[in-house]
């Protein structure tokens, strides 16, 4: 006779894979530090981000899954679950909630001569409804730049656009490209004002995240 174990499975806790797309969140951190890139001196702005509790009202497109990866056809097409009606079935998005998110980084050059490259940076300041003064350079009128502090932004509601990245993994890299092993991840790549979203304290940011 089988033996009972202390051993338990809860099929509600189930795996469920994140899917490419823009969900409710609020900015839980943010740090900034000095690098030397190719295109000169740039402070890059890293910020993580906690998925809000109203992701659960979203949905997402079901997709066949060997295990944790995708079924695909000859031509590396995912193939996707049917409903009863033929169209594609959705499932919730309940299982985003809490999960931490972080993004690549948004690079300010600080050479004036390097101004042009600060668009990416400028677009995030102005999504975020920050304002920048004006100002007169060699006669143009152009924006003068603030560095984001945590004060600015810790709390803030916004839709985090999340996109799926590859990588070669450290140990690989040195590798020829067809013994290399490449992974992904999921990143943060744009950020907008979520404007029905309520902003939060800080400490609330902290809970434990229930997974």
């Amino acid at each position: 006779m089988a033996k009972t174990l202390d051993a338990t499975f809860d099929p509600s806790s189930q795996w469920k894979p994140i899917e490419e797309g823009v969900y409710p969140a609020h900015i839980k951190s943010l740090e900034t530090k000095e690098v030397n890139t190719r295109a000169g001196e740039a402070i890059v702005v890293n910020m993580r981000y906690k998925v809000a509790d109203e992701v659960a009202e979203y949905t997402q497109p079901v997709w066949e899954m060997d295990g944790y990866e995708y079924v695909t056809d000859k031509d590396n097409n995912k193939l996707p679950v049917t409903n009863g009606d033929g169209e594609q079935a959705t499932m919730t998005c309940e299982h985003l909630k809490g999960r931490e998110l972080q993004d690549n980084g948004f690079f300010v050059f600080t050479d004036s001569g390097s101004s042009s490259k600060n668009r990416r940076y400028f677009e995030l300041l102005d999504n975020l409804q920050i304002k920048c003064t004006e100002a007169n350079v060699d006669g143009k009128k152009v924006k003068k730049l603030v560095l984001l502090e945590e004060e600015d932004v810790v709390g803030k509601p916004v839709m985090v656009t999340l996109k799926r990245q590859e990588f070669v993994t450290y140990e690989t890299k040195h590798l020829p490209p067809d013994q290399q092993e490449r992974r992904s991840t999921f990143k943060v790549n744009n950020v907008k004002i979520w404007e029905n979203g309520e902003p939060i304290a800080a400490a609330e940011l902290e809970e434990d995240v229930p997974f």
